[in-house]
């Protein structure tokens, strides 16, 4: 009797676990058009205003805001989730907060080979390694 409770009790488990893995796949955000801010860089947790640090990646390229300034590039995706960032840059606004976090940005971005997504959350790596990672912005 307690085995054929153990094994029921595993199977719900599997079955409540695939449709929860379901669904995420079903809701998860797409690479291009959503708005991604930043919340991961370097391994360090940051926290930024809601409408600074975002990207969005349109087919015309990838535009977005840093500190305060706006970022502008170009973007391919290939097989195999790679992702390559190219023709960064920004507008040249002075800013006095977070201006080297914006500058690291830049950087992240231009070094980033693939990306994986995950429901809300986009990870950038370089080669295998999670470099940035940023969160769905609600749709407006």
């Amino acid at each position: 009797m307690k085995r054929l409770f153990a094994v029921l009790v595993i199977a719900l488990v599997a079955v409540s676990c695939c449709s929860i893995c379901r669904m995420r796949a079903k809701n998860t955000k797409p690479l291009e058009g959503t708005m991604w801010h930043l919340v991961k860089m370097g391994g360090e947790s940051v926290t930024l205003p809601n409408d600074s640090f975002n990207i969005i990646l349109k087919e015309n390229g990838l535009g977005g805001r840093g500190a305060c300034n706006s970022l502008l590039g170009q973007y391919a995706v290939g097989e195999k989730m790679e992702l390559r960032f190219s023709h960064l840059g920004s507008t040249k606004m002075l800013c006095h907060e977070n201006e080297a976090l914006e500058m690291k940005l830049l950087q992240v971005l231009s070094k980033t080979t693939h990306y994986d997504l995950d429901y809300d959350m986009l990870m950038l790596m370089q080669n295998g390694t999670i470099i940035a990672v940023f969160r769905a912005q609600p749709q407006q």
